[in-house]
């Protein structure tokens, strides 16, 4: 998987090269899945997609983990009270 170069709204680099990895196999998912709903898919191709399929929620739940919640949540606390945007 190659991401591309691209920044987002956070300032933790940790963060954002994260979410960039998620959103890649968030859209390799949803590739899989599409792939799953084609006509007449041979029961080895079926078996293939869904093994990526396995691969790709399993990297998600591994991904998803205490980890990047925690840095969400300090870019979150980083972020400036709704009082101080005014």
């Amino acid at each position: 998987m190659q991401l591309r170069e691209r920044n987002l709204s956070i300032s933790n680099s940790t963060l954002n090269y994260l979410l960039l990895e998620l959103s890649e196999e968030c859209s390799n998912v949803t590739t899989l899945i599409n792939q799953l709903q084609l006509p007449e898919l041979s029961p080895k191709q079926k078996a293939q997609i869904l093994a990526e399929l396995m691969t790709s929620a399993i990297h998600l739940q591994i991904h998803c983990g205490e980890n990047f919640q925690d840095l969400i949540a300090q870019e979150m606390e980083n972020l400036p009270d709704d009082d101080e945007l005014d």
